[in-house]
């Protein structure tokens, strides 16, 4: 989209000069300005929550252990294990919330197109049926330097959250491109990597798109609304950055990395 700004200037010939700006960068960068910043404060303060959670946690589930050992009927002994086993699953979810945190260890050059296909892999074994994953790869893509581990679990959180929109039956592609002269968190790079992860699924709400990056917000009953944010928070201690685009029939997930 171009801004159009005209001033009348006074000549015999009755000139007139027209300055064009271009404002879609603008808007796109100003968009991205408010997630990163919006999704850092929400990590920051699910991070801090997740520790006043974590330090209560032991103490009840070891009161419990406790409890239970002095209890000699099996039906009280019941109740003693739902606190165990409620303790337990918090315990995982606090550790998930905390998990981010880990720098990226970008010492190993990775192929993009391993990491596709080791998730494709993996979802399909989770999908056997009526899941179908397209594979659109550009070959002369090189690698990069980066956390190989933390990829595959940034595009797996997304292909797997792709598959859950279509309850196991519908069509998923992953398409990889090179992008030039790309702008993420204000840094212009030469050359990064494209990688979409798209599905003819039935679309995110519209009034849940914005929000789909921050840490518990879940558009699926059951969801706990960590696998988007995980992702973004190591695409972007890569340097990159996932956008999101979405209508009904089509939602598609765009990650970009750096290369130069």
């Amino acid at each position: 989209m171009l801004h159009c700004l005209a001033v009348a200037l006074e000549s015999d010939l009755g000139a007139m000069l027209m300055e064009f700006h271009e404002v879609d960068q603008r808007l796109r960068i100003d968009r991205e300005e408010r997630m990163h910043d919006s999704a850092r404060a929400n990590r920051e303060l699910v991070r801090n929550l997740a520790h006043e959670i974590k330090n209560p946690l032991g103490g009840i589930r070891g009161a419990a252990q406790l409890l239970e050992a002095e209890l000699e009927s099996p039906e009280l002994r019941e109740y003693t294990q739902v606190m165990i086993k409620e303790a337990d699953r918090l315990q995982k979810l606090v550790d998930r919330l905390l998990a981010p945190h880990r720098p990226a260890r970008p010492t190993e050059h990775v192929n993009m197109h391993e990491v596709c296909e080791r998730v494709r892999m993996i979802v399909l074994a989770e999908y056997p049926q009526g899941l179908v994953i397209h594979r659109d790869y550009d070959a002369s893509l090189p690698e990069l330097v980066a956390d190989k581990e933390q990829l595959i679990q940034a595009l797996l959180n997304l292909v797997r959250n792709a598959a859950q929109a279509l309850n196991g039956s519908g069509v998923i592609r992953l398409r990889t491109r090179i992008a030039r002269h790309v702008v993420i968190a204000r840094i212009r790079h030469k050359l990064a990597l494209e990688l979409h992860v798209i599905d003819n699924g039935p679309g995110i709400p519209s009034g849940l798109l914005d929000r789909i990056f921050f840490p518990l917000v879940s558009g699926r009953e059951g969801g706990s609304g960590l696998g988007l944010p995980l992702a973004q928070t190591f695409v972007e201690q890569h340097g990159g950055l996932i956008e999101c685009e979405s209508r009904p029939g089509l939602t598609d997930f765009r990650m970009l990395l750096p290369l130069l």
